[in-house]
């Protein structure tokens, strides 16, 4: 994170022109990965940020911009591959006894995964103005991703008794440990902008980033997909 900080300071101090706040940008996005890892079957996010964009030549800009993304995921045999070693080693027996011992006492297990995603990145952007108030915006950059996956288990039991013709009926949720890391990414966008007057814009777009390998490092082991497209849509307060 500190790198990339440096080097959005080092693009403004040494701009040939006064580097200046061009605009504020507050957008939400929706996150689809497209090469998934770690049997992950399913997986997407929804969520939001913001970006500064401060211009440094006439149709050149750079930006910082940061936020936050909920995701969902699906992943086969889940609890295997999390480690969770309080199940492994204890809890799986204790429940394959109960039910064992029990004909009328039932349990359902539903592992839910959930992961939050804190992106942080610097880009380098150029306006196009290809129509009156109409412009085109490519970018490239990258960053880095904080991330906490978390594990569940929603557990649904059931007794029956039989003699009374009554089943009792109580669920809870098991947490398992989390797993965190901050790898690092590439990212290219394309968007597209109306500027409805000359203090704000309306816009629209599409950013893919490649997550960059670092078997071992930076928790890139645990996350689960190598590449993903955003569809974003902003609004942006001009300066």
């Amino acid at each position: 994170m500190k790198a990339f900080l440096r080097l959005f300071l080092l693009l403004v101090l040494t701009s040939p022109v006064s580097a200046q706040i061009e605009s504020v940008d507050f957008y939400a996005d929706y996150a689809k990965p497209l090469t998934k890892r770690l049997q992950v079957n399913k997986i997407d996010g929804v969520g939001g940020g913001l970006e500064i964009q401060l211009k440094v030549y006439d149709f050149l800009s750079v930006s910082l911009a940061g936020g936050y993304e909920l995701y969902s995921l699906q992943q086969d045999n889940a609890i295997a591959q999390w480690d969770w070693k309080f199940w492994d080693q204890r809890y799986r027996g204790i429940v394959r006894a109960d039910t064992a011992a029990d004909p009328n006492l039932k349990a359902t297990l539903e592992p839910v995964q959930k992961m939050d995603i804190i992106p942080l990145m610097l880009n380098v952007n150029a306006d196009f103005e290809v129509l009156e108030n109409f412009f085109v915006k490519p970018s490239a950059g990258g960053g880095v991703i904080f991330y906490t996956r978390r594990l569940y288990l929603h557990e649904y039991w059931e007794k029956r008794f039989s003699g009374i013709d009554y089943t009792f009926e109580y669920d809870y949720m098991n947490f398992a440990q989390d797993k965190t890391g901050n790898p690092y990414f590439l990212s290219g966008s394309l968007e597209l902008e109306y500027r409805v007057t000359d203090y704000l814009k309306i816009s629209s777009g599409v950013r893919y980033i490649k997550m960059i390998a670092t078997p071992g490092k930076y928790g890139y082991n645990e996350f689960p997909f190598e590449d993903a497209l955003n569809i974003k849509l902003g609004l942006s307060f001009l300066y």
